[in-house]
Parts: C-alpha cells; sequence; structure tokens
C-alpha cells in the first residue's frame, strides 16, 4: 500500500483522504519543507498551494510516483521535471469554481457600492452618502478566460440584468458562446468595452504580465479589475503607478510573490487585497481533497509523465 505524505496537514483534511484511500494506505502529516521520519517509503505526496514541487524532490522522497495537487492551479510543480521523472500529478479541476466565482459576485457589489471605504467613524457619524456607488445592472462585465469559473460567473450574474457580457477565451469556439455574450475576438476589445474585468487564467509565460501599462489605458473610467487567479497575471508596478492617476480599482485576491505582498500594492488606496481566498468555503476545501484523490486513485493524472 501507499504511503501518502501531506504538506499542509491544517489545510488539507487527512480525514478525508483516509476515508477515500483503501485501508492500509499509511498517512503521514508533515510540512511544506518535507520534516518527518519514514519519507523513503513515501509514494505519495499531498499539496496545496503553499508548497513548491522542485528538481529537488526526489533528495526527500526518492521513491516519488504521484503528486495529489489538492486545488486547481499547478504553477507551484515543476511539470517538465514530473514528466521527466515519470511523476503523475493529480489536481481538481472545478472542484473549486462555485466557490471562486461566488466570491468574485461578491467583489463587484463589494466595490461598486464603496464598501471597502467603510470606517467606524463613518458608522458613527451615520455617513450615508459616502456610499452612493452604482448597481451592478448599469455595467457591461467582461470574463477573461471561460471554463469552469467563468461560465459560473456568468450564470449567476443573469440575474442582475447586466449591460452586457464580453467573453475572451482563445479556446473557446464562437458556436460555444452562450446567449446574451460576444465573444470577443482580442483582450483589447474587453478591456475597452467593459466596466468590470474578471481574470480566470492560468500563469503561463504567454499570460504572465497579460495586463500591463500598455492595455490599462484601454479600461473606462471608474472601471474594476479583478485578478482571483495568479499574481503575475497582472503587472502590479504598472498598476499601482496608473492607479496614481486614474479612476481604477484593483481587486488581487492573489498577488506576485505571495504571501508577500509589495508595499506599493498595500499603500494603493485603490487596491483591494484578500489573501487567497475566494475558494475558501467548507464545501469547496472538501470538494477539492476528494476530486483530486479521486483522480489518484482512478489513475488520471493531468499529465503525461514519461515511464521510466
Amino acid at each position: 500500500m501507499d504511503t501518502i505524505y501531506i504538506t499542509e496537514p491544517t489545510a488539507i483534511n487527512a480525514s478525508i483522504i483516509k476515508g477515500l484511500v483503501p485501508a492500509g494506505c499509511h498517512i503521514i502529516e508533515g510540512t511544506t519543507t518535507f520534516e518527518g521520519n519514514g519519507l523513503d517509503d513515501c509514494t505519495v505526496l499531498a499539496i496545496r498551494s503553499a508548497t513548491k514541487v522542485s528538481a529537488t524532490i526526489k533528495s526527500h522522497f526518492p521513491n516519488l510516483k504521484h503528486i495529489i495537487r489538492v486545488g486547481v492551479g499547478v504553477d507551484n510543480v515543476d511539470m517538465d521535471f514530473c514528466n521527466a521523472e515519470g511523476i503523475a500529478v493529480y489536481n481538481a479541476p472545478g472542484a473549486n469554481a462555485d466557490a471562486v466565482s461566488d466570491y468574485i459576485v461578491a467583489m463587484m457589489l463589494h466595490a461598486l457600492r464603496n464598501l471597502n471605504q467603510l470606517t467606524h467613524q463613518d458608522i458613527q457619524s451615520w455617513n450615508r452618502f459616502k456610499f452612493n456607488g452604482h448597481s451592478l445592472g448599469s455595467r457591461t462585465i467582461g470574463i477573461v478566460g471561460f471554463g469552469n469559473i467563468g461560465k459560473q460567473i456568468f450564470s449567476k450574474l443573469q440575474g442582475f440584468n447586466c449591460q452586457g457580457f464580453y467573453i475572451y477565451d482563445p479556446f473557446l469556439k464562437p458556436e460555444d458562446t452562450p446567449a446574451g455574450a460576444t465573444n470577443a475576438s482580442n483582450l483589447d476589445d474587453v478591456l475597452s468595452q467593459c466596466d468590470i474585468v474578471t481574470l480566470h487564467l492560468p500563469l503561463l509565460d504567454s499570460t504572465r504580465y497579460l495586463i500591463n501599462k500598455d492595455n490599462l489605458s484601454l479600461l473606462p473610467d471608474g472601471a474594476i479589475l479583478i485578478n482571483a487567479s495568479r499574481g503575475g497575471i497582472v503587472n502590479e508596478v504598472d498598476i499601482v503607478a496608473y492607479m496614481a492617476d486614474h479612476d481604477l480599482t484593483y481587486i488581487a485576491d492573489t498577488v506576485e510573490g505571495e504571501p508577500h505582498v509589495s508595499q506599493a500594492m498595500l499603500d494603493s488606496p485603490r487596491t483591494i487585497i484578500t489573501p487567497h481566498i475566494a475558494s475558501l468555503t467548507k464545501e469547496a476545501n472538501d470538494n477539492v481533497i476528494k476530486v483530486a484523490v479521486q483522480n489518484y486513485l482512478d489513475n488520471k493524472p493531468m499529465n503525461k509523465p514519461e515511464t521510466n
């Protein structure tokens, strides 16, 4: 039976894993620095986003054959190394889409109603008219990346009578575009036409700094940009500089170099930062574990590792 090492036991519910894997599997609750005994016997590593997997992993786990990524993104895993070493990687696509899409809608409303500006003094002085914001129905929404999360955002916003929707996803066929939405041919069309733009992309060489000083000026005055994907998709230096002179609100649930946040981002009055919480509901936490572990049990890796 396999020995499974869990690197983030406070974030990964070991009892769920124990309930899914065959009897006899050994569970080790460890750390992100791979401390503990019996590591030579470990064939399976269960991780979340705080664990980095690189070429050094075999020095800790010489018999490693499987990585269960409890989540969706795998930018914290060296996939080239895993493929070359014959290490299968399993993730949980779509398992947290409901939670993330809830967060996106909530943050749209939060920013539109200026709730991020609320202070105790506003309550004490009953400062109502500071919060004379906008209705969600008056906005045109741009969704960049139309996977599981993007689809749920579109669905959940249908009851708000938004002015329109623009979707940009190079993999979305025109005939698969939902009724009531425009399939944008490029990112610039979304930025120039939409009051709120939400990003749902993996961090790749092609998406790094996708939003930068060259295209931020396309956004209309009063726009809201939301990044609940990965830090590095938005150039933080560029957007902080741009917001100093323009009416733009940036909502970031993930930042470049997290968990460390740049002081410029923290100091920017037009930035709303949350500590990578979009997917953190009990239901989503349980679901990503179940889906990722089940993919491991069903031998359905997301990659095609070489056979050694």
